[in-house]
């Protein structure tokens, strides 16, 4: 039976939804739900309702405790009544599809920079923020289930106010993972020696020559490297990460190819849906 609805993290004419519309090209409507949260709740209410196992959700891939050698595929996404409640991305979040290098060929054609000078500038950003995602990827490890603790610490940037320091240091670090669980001690009971000690086992992964570091683009913030990239943008001539992330969805929007296409994961995931 054909799905009839995906629910997706995101807001109304969200990069996530507008992505997913061009994949799915009409196979179900798309909801964006805003956050995660309760997404598998609103799922098995819809199933009661509809009488049938059409609704489906999609989530984010996120920061994943145990580092897995991508498949380009979509994870299952196991419901809690031996169900499947839906699928996950396999990388970090709709941005880490979005600045892929062949991405951002076909969606901006002529006005697309040079895609070696594009893909120097994406290994810059990664090489700038290795260090901030192991800091990142401990503070969501130690994170009590189902209570909020920041992850991410820094500056805002750009709307809606993206959290990330100008200096990616390991006293840096060391120092927002101090303020963040900090903040959050008293109510959560977070251990700061622990999450410092993951931070510096993580690092073997995130930094040069780990796995999440040679495979930067599922498991590094999509939303972290973009804005690492906003001088090298400038030079692109796109005024800033939000212009650029703008200009990629319009090729989206816009373009005559079959989106789903152009990667690999996209093409799977239109086919999990055809044959849920």
């Amino acid at each position: 039976m054909p799905v009839s609805l995906l629910l997706c993290e995101g807001a109304a004419q969200s990069p996530d939804a507008r992505v997913l519309n061009r994949i799915l090209a009409g196979l179900g409507a798309i909801q964006p739900l805003g956050g995660k949260y309760g997404m598998g709740e609103r799922i098995k209410a819809l199933r009661a309702v509809l009488g049938q196992q059409t609704v489906f959700g999609l989530l984010d891939g996120d920061f994943q405790a145990e580092w897995q050698t991508p498949v380009r595929r979509p994870q299952h996404w196991p419901g809690s009544d031996q169900s499947v409640f839906g699928w996950r991305w396999e990388r970090k979040e709709i941005e880490n599809y979005l600045i892929d290098p062949e991405v951002v060929r076909r969606s901006l054609g002529q006005a697309a920079p040079n895609i070696g000078v594009y893909q120097t500038a994406l290994e810059r950003a990664r090489d700038l923020v290795s260090t901030y995602q192991a800091a990142r990827l401990a503070l969501v490890l130690h994170r009590p289930r189902l209570q909020p603790m920041a992850n991410a610490f820094g500056r805002e940037r750009g709307a809606p106010g993206h959290l990330m320091p100008d200096d990616f240091s390991e006293p840096t670090c060391l120092e927002g993972i101090r303020k963040a669980v900090n903040e959050h001690n008293d109510r959560l009971g977070v251990v700061l020696h622990a999450v410092h000690a993951e931070f510096q086992t993580r690092r073997g992964e995130c930094e040069t020559g780990g796995a999440r570091f040679s495979h930067f683009l599922t498991s590094f913030s999509g939303k972290d490297l973009l804005h690492a990239m906003s001088r090298d943008l400038q030079a692109f001539g796109f005024a800033s990460p939000a212009v650029f992330l703008e200009k990629v969805l319009s090729g989206v929007d816009n373009t005559s190819d079959d989106v789903a296409l152009w990667l690999e994961e996209w093409t799977a995931l239109r086919q999990e849906i055809l044959a849920a």
